[in-house]
């Protein structure tokens, strides 16, 4: 519940650690059984087999891969799968699916004729992302938890790793181009320093004979990037994100300064990035979109967005036109105020190009974007039929898939993965967390800045509670009840205050008392995993044993960090001044899951815990590291990473 701004956006005129007690160990959540009865059914992504009658459905909180007749609009069979089943991948001929098994380690390999799994694929132990190159014979798989990509080669028998290649960070969807020579990755989240102005996530593009990345960075303020695919034609991938405006202190909600959302286009040959634009409207957010894809003939986008439940279509081959200066003679007569509108001043001026990602309203004055309801509630993963007249929609909190025209964006009908549970406090204050409709004019949702269920964006934001020009890194929300105060700078005392002034503050809204208590039941509920950096058993690793010592002895980190939450819950001056805080005081923060969190410190100043124990530890207040050797501070690092 965290958002700020970047300076301006273009208004058209015309419109106005003993953690590991806590939870699981990774073995044991791997040898759970899964089972087809739940709580509630989460469709999460979706694929179309080639004759377009059966679609494929993963099912997060169902551990279970849904399989649906699409003419008669009816789930066939479910087949139990392992952890939280995510990305979805079919070969061309339909004959075998691919799931990514997160949190199991592996990709359930599936005979789509026997619809049983037939093999698994060992990967990391938290498979994403998940694309096929058929006729290459190649799995491409994203790691959450290492930053990777597993190449695997299918034509081993069995299918095995043959590579695995380093990304950016929290790989969250991949695409291939249709001649199999370029892999595209989405990186969800941005990885650098916090003070630098910036800073954003990056796409990397992946030459498939050389197995080497290249990086392109998209605009500023540019993080949680969910979503991608490439034009048929393979020239351009089509990316879709969260643009913040992080720089300035958040003042200016109500005029779409704070949270936007976007759509890149990034020329794959090139390597470059050839326009960002936003996809909200002037008094309207387009909160958090999730999935993009692209009709066969290019001409069309379609792009979720899970905060508003809603699915935007893109006349993408008319966006093109305009950005290559063919401007309708209707559309060029419109001014922005005194002056020409954004597409003829780029007709005129190429550079002008740049300028799209702070206009609000180029894509609505071009007649280039749609809004239509998604059929239910927090759409996340779409799917065109084959002769492109359905678009598949897994509305996530819904339970179903929805069917939506894609003349028109009607609703042809929705397909139930079976009983859905009515909501308990816990389900609904999730809801609550994910729907921007929960914020004034829909500009950002809870989730907006903490991913991975209540996590971090990998931005710092200026809030307005501790005064103007200090801001802050977002914080995980894991154990929120258990180490207050809340904020860097402890301005609230409780959770549950903490809870409902994000909803009034932050959101800008006037909650209900039951919301509050929803929204409260959901943040209490959250709980740290197991870190991928221990043993496969759970247990910490030589090094992070020999780290545990140094922690709380020689260190002496154990004093401010005690468990089993490693906070004492106190401010301390630890000499990592800020200009406008002189008293350098700043509360306690947390350990756990700290492997998943940085940048580090209440700015966001050191990129990693290493960072954080020399090079902005001047006077040894984090620990006493000075009488450390390289070789103990690397088995510290080791302990923090594993809490």
């Amino acid at each position: 519940m965290t958002c700020s701004t970047r300076s301006k956006v273009r208004v058209f005129a015309l419109v106005g650690a003993v953690v590991i007690l806590l939870h699981p160990t990774q073995a044991e959540e791997a040898a759970r059984p899964a089972s087809l009865a739940t709580d509630y059914r989460s469709p999460l992504a979706v694929v179309t087999s080639p004759d377009g009658q059966t679609v494929y459905v993963s099912d997060r909180t169902g551990g279970s891969l849904a399989i649906l007749d699409a003419s008669n609009m009816t789930e066939r069979k479910e087949v139990a799968l392992r952890g939280k089943p995510q990305g979805l991948a079919l070969s061309a001929d339909g004959n075998t699916l691919y799931v990514a098994e997160h949190g199991a380690g592996s990709v359930a390999v599936i005979d789509t004729k026997k619809q049983e799994v037939s093999s698994r694929i060992s990967v990391g132990q938290w498979p994403m992302a998940i694309a096929i190159a058929s006729e290459m014979q190649r799995l491409y798989v994203g790691n959450q938890d290492s930053h990777s990509i597993s190449v695997i080669d299918l034509s081993q028998k069995p299918a095995g790793t043959i590579k695995e290649i380093s990304v950016v960070r929290e790989p969250s969807c991949i695409a291939v181009t249709p001649d199999e020579q370029t892999i595209v990755v989405a990186n969800l989240l941005a990885l650098g320093l916090g003070t630098d102005p910036t800073l954003s996530a990056r796409v990397c593009i992946i030459d498939a004979g050389t197995l080497e990345p290249a990086m392109v960075p998209l605009p500023p303020g540019s993080t949680m990037v969910p979503g991608v695919c490439i034009s048929p034609d393979g020239e351009w991938a089509y990316v879709v994100h969260g643009l913040g405006r992080f720089n300035v202190p958040i003042t200016q909600l109500e005029r779409g300064w704070v949270n936007t959302y976007a759509l890149s286009i990034i020329d794959i040959a090139r390597g470059t990035l050839l326009s960002t634009m936003l996809l909200d409207d002037l008094t309207q957010g387009a909160a958090d979109p999730h999935s993009v894809v692209c009709s066969k003939d290019g001409k069309r986008l379609w792009i979720s967005h899970t905060g508003v439940h809603e699915v935007s279509s893109i006349d993408i081959g008319l966006v093109h036109e305009l950005l290559n200066g063919n401007v309708p003679e209707e559309l060029a007569s419109l001014q922005d105020g005194t002056q020409a509108n954004i597409w003829v001043q780029i007709q005129q001026d190429r550079e002008k190009i740049a300028d799209l990602e702070d206009d609000l309203t180029a894509l609505y004055i071009a007649g280039a974007i749609h809004r239509s309801e998604s059929g239910g509630t927090g759409p996340r993963g779409l799917a065109l039929s084959p002769n492109g007249q359905d678009l598949f929609v897994a509305n996530y909190y819904s339970g179903s898939v929805a069917v939506l025209d894609t003349t028109n964006g009607s609703l042809r009908g929705s397909i139930p993965l079976g009983p859905q549970t009515e909501p308990d406090g816990v389900r609904r204050g999730e809801i609550i967390f994910h729907d921007a409709t929960h914020a004034f004019q829909r500009w950002h949702s809870c989730a907006s800045c903490h991913a991975n269920e209540g996590r971090v964006d990998g931005l710092r934001w200026d809030f307005l509670g501790d005064g103007i020009g200090n801001p802050k890194d977002t914080m995980s929300l894991v154990h929120l009840d258990k180490t207050e105060p809340m904020n860097r700078r402890a301005t609230k005392a409780s959770a549950r205050e903490c809870t409902k002034g994000g909803l009034e503050s932050t959101n800008m809204i006037v909650p209900t008392e039951q919301e509050v208590e929803d929204l409260f039941a959901y943040l209490t509920s959250l709980r740290p995993v197991p870190s991928p950096h221990l043993t496969p058993d759970g247990s910490l690793t030589t090094a992070a044993e020999r780290g545990k010592v140094l922690f709380e002895g020689k260190a002496s980190c154990a004093t401010c960090h005690p468990g089993p939450y490693f906070t004492d819950r106190k401010m301390h001056n630890v000499k990592v001044l800020s200009p406008n805080e002189p008293d350098g005081r700043y509360d306690t923060p947390s350990l756990i899951e700290a492997y998943r969190t940085a940048p580090y410190l209440h700015d966001g100043r050191a990129l990693t815990l290493k960072d954080v124990l020399t090079t902005n530890n001047p006077k040894k207040q984090h620990g006493k590291t000075d009488g450390l050797t390289d070789k103990e501070i690397d088995d510290l690092v080791a302990y923090l990473l594993s809490l």
